[in-house]
């Protein structure tokens, strides 16, 4: 019976191809022995060859020493090929400041991925059962998931399989006991210390006695939300392959979605796994009256500029300010911007740029400076007089953006703005001699 579950269960999802090897995660538990044991016996019918890895957490001991020369024993007795590695999960926790089921987890799918590269596994199998897929479908309820949480443990994911998900503990143990397969037992399992644990221990048993038939329908719903999520994913993913360029893409058009596609869009743009409360910052930049804003989250900026949604990984640089002599050349590393300054005769041609200033040096009052803006500064054009805030707001430069942009000054003042003006009390006329300030990309 279980054999045949077995199959039909793979044979659903497609998860074995003819030819290749399946490296079996195997922890020397009930769970990963009967997986092991269904592995070995079917890889004839599945076309497949087997491998186990066998990853020892450092956490336990002599026991965990115990499980590791225990799968190692079974996979010689069975001709099995065996990798095993030890790793120190207790410190790598300390060093990242990560939790000890985390880091425990990282280390362990970093030896296994690592492991299949280097015997050219096509697979990596994995021992989850029913049982696992109803205990994580609760625990991300408890954490407020969505549709994604609630579709449970996928039956495939890239290289990883699950090739028992569909079995629960009774069914496992019932074929271990039939094939008289010995495993150990994890004592670290019986305690509460660990949040799946006391869901085992506490919930799962409640919910069964309420109904006995709990795990099936979880995994009913799981199915179904799962092919939800997928649709909702596709229609995600096309809004962003037509609307998402260069990390930005126009605010209009996120307010114009449904929000179960909005807030998918939102996290595939940026890229990371984000909470329902930064999902809900980001739609209320993009709602707000404010024409500039930023979101900062975990490891992203989502920045609003005016009616476009910009996604980066910090804010933006700064610099800091600097005196320039004529003859002299200066980087600005942090905006990727080299400075010329020279002092010539105005020819009768004048080319009016705002990447090249030209200052008439008797108008000019002490040393040059290149500098971010300050409070207070104020640039006259054209006979208006503004203050360098309302002249970026009237350009649509974005607010994080504005203490990038460099500044020209002398002891009076501010007599350039690179990329948006120039004083007029600098002005030269042809003949003047002046004070020339040149920009340019350090890539050209």
């Amino acid at each position: 019976m279980m054999v045949n579950s077995f199959l039909e269960f793979t044979e659903k999802y497609n998860m074995f191809s003819p030819g290749e090897t399946v490296l079996a995660a195997v922890s020397g538990g009930a769970d990963s022995m009967c997986m092991l044991c269904l592995l070995i016996e079917c890889r004839d019918k599945l076309g497949c060859s087997v491998a186990a890895a066998h990853y020892n957490h450092g956490l336990r001991g002599d026991e965990a020493d115990r499980d590791e020369a225990f799968v190692e024993e079974f996979c010689s007795c069975n001709k099995i090929p065996f990798y095993s590695e030890k790793g120190d999960v207790a410190g790598y926790a300390a060093l990242s400041g990560k939790g000890t089921e985390e880091a425990a987890r990282e280390m362990r799918y970093d030896f296994l991925f690592r492991t299949a590269e280097e015997i050219g596994a096509g697979k990596i199998a994995t021992a989850h059962t029913a049982d696992d897929n109803a205990e994580t479908v609760l625990m991300d309820i408890m954490r407020g998931s969505g549709i994604r949480g609630l579709a449970g443990v996928p039956p495939v994911r890239g290289k990883i399989v699950r090739p028992i998900l569909f079995a629960d503990r009774k069914a496992v143990e019932a074929y271990l006991t039939e094939k008289g397969c010995r495993y150990v037992t994890d004592s670290s399992n019986n305690t509460d210390d660990y949040m799946r644990n006391r869901v085992r221990h506490n919930v799962m048993p409640v919910l069964k006695a309420l109904n006995p038939s709990v795990l099936r329908h979880i995994s009913v719903s799981s199915y179904l939300a799962a092919r939800d999520e997928e649709f909702l994913d596709e229609i995600a993913e096309k809004f962003l392959k037509e609307n998402f360029h260069r990390d930005r893409m126009e605010i209009a058009s996120v307010l114009n979605l449904h929000y179960s596609i909005a807030s998918r869009v939102l996290i595939k743009a940026a890229g990371k796994s984000l909470s329902f409360k930064h999902v809900e910052s980001i739609l209320k930049l993009c709602r707000s009256k404010n024409p500039s804003g930023r979101v900062d989250l975990p490891g992203i900026t989502v920045a609003r500029e005016y009616g476009t949604l910009v996604f980066g990984p910090e804010k933006s640089a700064s610099f800091s300010g600097f005196t320039i002599f004529p003859g002299e050349t200066a980087e600005i590393h942090e905006l990727g911007l080299r400075v010329f300054c020279s002092k010539e005769k105005l020819s009768d041609n004048i080319h009016k740029t705002f990447t090249v200033y030209l200052f008439k040096t008797t108008e000019v009052y002490g040393k040059i400076t290149i500098r971010p803006r300050k409070s207070g500064d104020r640039i006259k054009t054209g006979g208006l007089t503004k203050t360098l805030k309302k002249l970026f707001i009237e350009k649509k430069i974005p607010r994080d953006k504005r203490e990038a942009v460099p500044v020209i000054a002398d002891e009076r003042g501010v007599i350039g703005v690179y990329g948006l003006g120039q004083d007029d009390r600098c002005v030269p006329s042809p003949g003047d001699t002046v004070y020339k300030i040149k920009f340019e990309e350090l890539n050209k």
